[in-house]
């Protein structure tokens, strides 16, 4: 009797787990369900993947989900490598032109349909005209320089790439300061002995990321939003205690530094202490230099293509609290083309046409083509 009761017990013991997971299953389901179809703002897959070469890159074949305030809402996918963009082939077909665009957000351009983005109208336009071109964008959010550069040396022999585009945007130069970014899950560049040099020693901090627990995790959040949502929502709950919604500042790449702090890395120049303004100039252009030299001596045409700051645009050029005078400076000093797309994006505005909102609008994507495809003598 005794052992009858005893196989009794486990018997429940094993239909209520089994039960229990059954309904856990089914209200993750559900909840899945609702995340997909409800556009709350702030909900979106997770989609980093560690890198140990740049950090982070998105988990390849998943998909990136934008959800502005006044309801702008956009879903991409990204490709097999790791980026928003198309699909491409490793190996390039006789008599194609290729053009790499290396940058951040900007590039990526999450916030547009992909065949808006001025990386694929730089591509229609020049194959409408008789070319065999192909424009393929590697970025994401966050990089700076450097990880940008880094990529290139990932990519440039192996796509066996024409021509090298680095798409400069205001950010950038602050990414390479780590009391800035306070971020220790990315590479930065430094000075030693006259030289540029790498620290990857974020890699032995983030070894965890390369074992299989993470791994795991990681494939969860970026293929189910229910995942991403409950990693996000703990998160708050660490960091600022109960809240009932994500907000812009929540979902955002990095937090602001507080008033009297350090800049946050996108803060206007002036704000800048003059040794971190000197040190971002100093390491900027190093990685810049090394680029354009290694580029150029691989056969390569390299340009950088500027993304002006909203904010200053139609303020003239010596006058702006902005990273542009020092960068048409530094690269007219070492002949390395720039193109400024800055008077068409005017024009586009004085017309009324809207040019930024969260990054490029569609209207400013046209005119940072308009300004290449001139560059370009098209």
């Amino acid at each position: 009797m005794r052992e009858n009761g005893r196989h009794g017990t486990g018997k429940k013991i094993v239909f209520t787990a089994g039960l229990t997971a059954i309904v856990c299953l089914a209200a993750l389901g559900i909840a899945e369900i609702v995340l997909r179809i409800v556009p709350i703002p702030g909900i979106s897959y997770h989609t980093y993947y560690y890198d140990g070469l740049t950090g982070q890159r998105y988990y390849p074949r998943t998909t990136m989900i934008y959800r502005s305030p006044r309801g702008d809402y956009v879903r991409r996918r990204v490709n097999a490598w790791g980026y928003l963009d198309g699909g491409h082939s490793i190996g390039k077909e006789p008599g194609v032109v290729r053009i790499g665009f290396f940058g951040d957000s900007f590039t990526e351009a999450r916030q547009v349909p992909l065949d808006t983005t001025f990386h694929r109208l730089i591509e229609a336009r020049l194959n409408g005209a008789g070319g065999r071109v192909e424009c393929i964008a590697i970025a994401m959010s966050g990089y700076g320089t450097l990880q940008s550069y880094l990529e290139y040396t990932r990519w440039a022999d192996s796509l066996s790439l024409d021509a090298v585009v680095y798409v400069f945007s205001e950010n950038d130069p602050g990414d390479h300061i780590p009391e800035m970014t306070r971020c220790g899950t990315i590479p930065y560049p430094s000075i030693t002995g006259g030289s540029l040099a790498v620290d990857m020693s974020f890699r032995g901090r983030m070894r965890h990321k390369t074992r299989a627990p993470h791994r795991l995790w990681q494939y969860l959040k970026s293929h189910f939003l229910v995942f991403s949502t409950l990693e996000t929502r703990v998160r708050l709950l660490r960091a600022r205690g109960v809240r009932m919604t994500v907000g812009e500042e929540q979902t955002a790449m990095g937090e602001r530094a507080v008033a009297g702090a350090i800049p946050a890395v996108g803060d206007l120049p002036s704000t800048w202490p003059d040794s971190l303004l000197v040190r971002a100039e100093v390491l900027t252009g190093a990685v810049i230099e090394k680029w354009r030299d290694e580029a150029v001596a691989a056969g390569r045409r390299f340009t950088i293509l500027y993304i002006p700051r909203s904010a200053v645009i139609e303020v003239p050029l010596a006058g702006q609290d902005s990273w542009a005078p020092w960068l048409f400076g530094f690269c007219r000093e070492r002949g390395i083309d720039v193109v400024d797309p800055t008077e068409e994006l005017l024009v586009r505005k004085r017309r009324g046409e809207e040019i930024f909102y969260d990054h490029l609008a569609p209207a400013g994507h046209r005119a940072v083509a308009e300004s290449f495809l001139e560059y370009c003598g098209r």
